[in-house]
């Protein structure tokens, strides 16, 4: 079932519930009402009854008699004198005989003057009213019984009305109700209709919503998620065609080479050079097909986290580095910390790796690379700073890009494939951390991997 259609119906449904409960109040109120309403029109007709009565009680039955046959008739009600036992003592109509009990429900109240409603087969709807007296010498009760039709009708009259009202209310409601959830639900039919028209070739999703709620929430996070999706989708295709140009260049390298290799034969100092270019293409193009596998890769893999000391990073760093950097004269120059960092090793080392190996491609010969491990508030920082040639401020929005390689840094060096700051970023982003970039043209750069504190 559809939301505007849920919403109707529990709106409806609601309301009918609150209708009900409404009636079973007012009808009970007034009806409670009218009760207290007779109950007080019946004690005080009653009145002159009791003061008549009360100087005849109990000595002369015979006038007792006659007065409440007299008030019998002239309140048309049914009066029966009772004495202190609530036995009859005299009776209006002259049926009941003296100390006869009457098993009535009124007669076990407590509190009195009371009244009591009641529905009789015979007679229909009917008040008991039992008023104390007090004559001289005795007490007694005054049992007043007349008809309560016209209460009844009173109320079921006032019952139909709220019936006729609620039932008005509840189809004006019913209608009301059928606009709001339309209303409220108009803007989830209007991005289902957003939605449905996003194709593969087409990513759109533009949808004005003007109440700051929960929908308008929906309708920004689908926009950013459609961007998005349309940013990856761009960059993919990017990264389509940059890696087939980028892969098609060694390619035309090596073919050229080897279509011109028989000719240069017998020129043997020729000859080995095109083998070691030849050599050069086959390891830049195997270095970047590795590198793409290990991005495609690095998203699938969960991360094995352990823990890593600092003289853990240096040791591996050492071993890894020490001898390429003193084949360029640059000296690795360490400062750490006693700290420890919970990460993925291979994945870190990995990471790291690539950011040492371009501080060292790109430093001049003579000059060092400073290596740093240490804590900064509620992070570990690891720094890399080299002397080398900096980033400029045009190529610096895209490092991390794959596949990107500044002008300045392909006439530097023509190793490296443009993806080793790429896979950084992802492993920097896989442990939830931050990289900043501090860089002077001509001075040098720092890559600074932000991690949470373990």
């Amino acid at each position: 079932m559809k939301i505007h259609y849920q919403l109707w119906l529990i709106f409806s449904c609601l309301f009918i519930v609150v209708c009900l409960a409404v009636y079973m109040v007012v009808s009970t109120t007034y009806e409670q009402r009218l009760q207290i309403g007779y109950e007080q029109i019946s004690i005080a007709q009653s009145s002159p009854v009791l003061n008549q009565v009360k100087d005849t009680y109990p000595y002369s039955p015979n006038r007792s008699i006659g007065y409440l046959r007299t008030y019998s008739e002239r309140l048309n009600s049914r009066l029966i004198l009772l004495d202190d036992d609530k036995k009859v003592y005299a009776d209006s109509f002259g049926q009941l005989k003296p100390n006869t009990t009457l098993h009535l429900t009124i007669l076990a109240q407590d509190m009195v003057p009371a009244s009591l409603f009641s529905e009789t087969d015979s007679f229909g709807y009917v008040q008991h009213t039992l008023l104390p007296f007090q004559s001289a010498e005795s007490e007694g009760y005054l049992l007043v019984i007349q008809e309560a039709d016209q209460l009844y009708a009173e109320l079921k009259s006032f019952q139909n009305w709220m019936v006729q009202t609620l039932f008005i209310a509840v189809i004006a409601f019913f209608f009301i109700s059928y606009f709001v959830s339309t209303w409220f639900s108009k803007p989830i039919r209007q991005m289902i209709s957003q939605l449905k028209k996003i194709t593969p070739q087409k990513r759109t999703f533009s949808l004005k919503h003007r109440r700051r709620d929960e929908i308008k929430e929906l309708i920004d996070a689908t926009q950013n998620m459609v961007e998005e999706l349309n940013l990856y989708d761009e960059r993919q295709r990017r990264f389509l065609s940059t890696s087939s140009h980028e892969l098609k260049t060694p390619l035309a390298t090596m073919q050229l080479i080897l279509e011109n290799l028989p000719y240069v034969r017998e020129n043997e100092e020729t000859y080995r050079e095109f083998v070691q270019d030849l050599s050069f293409q086959v390891q830049k193009m195997k270095q970047m097909v590795d590198q793409l596998l290990q991005m495609n890769r690095i998203w699938d893999k969960p991360l094995g986290k352990v823990t890593l000391v600092a003289g853990d990073i240096q040791h591996h760093l050492k071993q890894s580095f020490q001898h390429i950097a003193e084949a360029k004269q640059i000296t690795l120059e360490f400062e750490l910390d006693p700290i420890t960092i919970y990460v993925d090793r291979a994945l870190f080392l990995r990471g790291l790796d690539n950011v040492v190996s371009n501080a060292i491609r790109y430093s001049p010969q003579g000059k060092s690379v400073n290596i740093s491990i240490k804590r900064e508030r509620d992070e570990n920082k690891i720094s890399v700073c080299d002397q080398g040639m900096g980033i400029s401020k045009e190529d610096l929005p895209h490092i991390f890009e794959p596949f990107y390689r500044s002008n300045d840094a392909t006439a530097w060096n023509q190793e490296g494939s443009g993806l080793g700051l790429t896979i950084v970023k992802q492993m920097v982003e896989m442990h939830k951390g931050r990289i900043d970039i501090e860089t002077v043209e001509k001075q040098g750069t720092c890559i600074h991997l932000f991690f949470e504190k373990t």
